[in-house]
């Protein structure tokens, strides 16, 4: 029938990745059979590849009226509601599936899943405990596992499932990724950026590796390759904006015998590190190099980014402390101030800034404010020493100079006991 030959075309383009044309093809396919649930669910399928997520839901919610028994329209369904965060109509289909299929792994992984997205780790490592009894190879369920006990700070069971994961499946740079999270929260860089490089280098394109790599290597005191992962992000974030192709970002499961994409979306195990994040890190680096210039383009490009973040505004202050263009330090730390007026060391700094504009009643203010926020900020208290001599206080000035030395004395105490 001509129907069916539209269909199997369809289906053909749709795995080609000619989602447009498939979608065309199953336009027609409905006209000639409108009450075929299957073409409703693959036109779904090539629609949510297409990023049109609400006619894609409407389509697989006409596969589940004429079909009420179709696990894999409710899963699909179900999965696009979670990603929506709809967590109610997403659980609703995902008991929808199991009620059908009791045993059926991938619901069990969905549901754990949408456990996650909330929260509710106990619940989720339980649903995914049930799909590995009935899919005990299933990779992906290991990972995600491994990912509810991350977040529940189970740092030695989290890399026991990522190794698992592994296990059945070596090539999953997520499982490496995530278990290089994993290693870092517990103190030991050097696995974790191991298993960063081995994720890299299986996915040359996961950006919150080379974010996560580019902070530990900061930690580590490699600068320089900090600076370069950083770099790395920004040319692929630039890439991605301009390139990316609408879709779910589909995985290497197995698909559905009778769809043309996948039951699930790729699953990042963290969430990616903001853009805006990315430029006050390089920012910072770019300062300890010596490259104030640089530093500063990058604090206002992640300021023009999100203008809501007062650790770089006080960064940048900094910078132009240092150069001497005091009015603009205060402004910025003023901005640092207004998003965060518990900032002890913006206030600290601002004193600074007016104690070198002459300004000393305003510097002791600042001073005083930020000690009163922070009692163990050492520096306010030499600065405010400073700003009490130039006024003629010298009892005051020799209290906060033995403050800071007592304060100072105790950091050496602890630093080497």
């Amino acid at each position: 029938m001509q129907w069916k030959t539209l269909l199997n075309e369809a289906i053909d383009r749709a795995r080609r990745g000619e989602l447009s044309e498939a979608v065309v093809l199953f336009d027609q396919v409905l006209r000639l059979e409108p009450t075929y649930s299957k073409a409703y669910y693959n036109r779904a399928c090539a629609l949510s590849d297409l990023d049109r997520v609400e006619e894609a839901i409407a389509d697989f919610s006409e596969a589940v009226q004429l079909n009420p028994l179709y696990v894999n329209a409710y899963l699909n369904r179900g999965n696009l509601y979670r990603q929506q965060g709809d967590y109610v109509a997403a659980m609703a289909d995902f008991e929808a599936a199991l009620q059908i299929q009791p045993d059926l792994p991938k619901a069990y992984g969905s549901r754990g899943l949408t456990y996650l997205a909330q929260g509710c780790y106990r619940a989720a490592i339980s649903d995914l405990n049930q799909g590995i009894e009935y899919a005990p190879k299933f990779a992906k369920l290991y990972l995600w596992r491994g990912c509810a006990y991350l977040q529940a700070s189970d740092y030695t069971a989290a890399i026991a499932d990522f190794t698992k994961a592994l296990t059945h499946n070596p090539t999953l740079a997520d499982a490496y990724h995530s278990r290089g999270l994993a290693y870092m929260s517990l103190g030991n860089f050097y696995q974790a950026i191991a298993d960063l490089n081995q994720a890299l280098e299986i996915n040359p394109g996961l950006i919150e590796a080379y974010s996560n790599r580019g902070m530990l290597r900061h930690k580590l005191g490699d600068t320089e390759g900090a600076v370069a992962d950083y770099q790395r992000v920004m040319a692929l974030t630039s890439e991605w904006a301009e390139s990316e192709e609408p879709g779910l970002g589909a995985d290497e499961d197995t698909p559905p015998s009778s769809g043309v994409t996948l039951t699930y979306e790729k699953t990042t195990t963290s969430p990616p590190t903001p853009l805006a994040e990315i430029y006050n890190n390089r920012g910072t680096l770019r300062a300890e190099l010596g490259d104030r210039k640089g530093a500063v383009e990058d604090y206002t490009t992640a300021l023009a980014i999100n203008p809501n973040k007062a650790r770089t505004y006080n960064n940048r202050g900094l910078l132009y402390f240092q150069e001497g263009e005091y009015d603009l330090a205060i402004a910025d730390f003023d901005a640092a101030i207004d998003q965060d007026s518990r900032y002890a060391a913006a206030y600290s700094n601002r004193g600074n800034a007016y104690y070198q504009l002459g300004k000393a009643a305003a510097a002791l203010r600042d001073f005083t404010r930020a000690l009163k926020l922070n009692p163990n900020l050492t520096e306010a208290y030499i600065s405010r020493a400073q700003a009490r001599a130039a006024t003629n206080d010298s009892e005051g000035a020799l209290s906060d100079y033995q403050n800071a030395l007592r304060l100072r004395e105790q950091h050496s105490a602890t630093t080497l006991s």
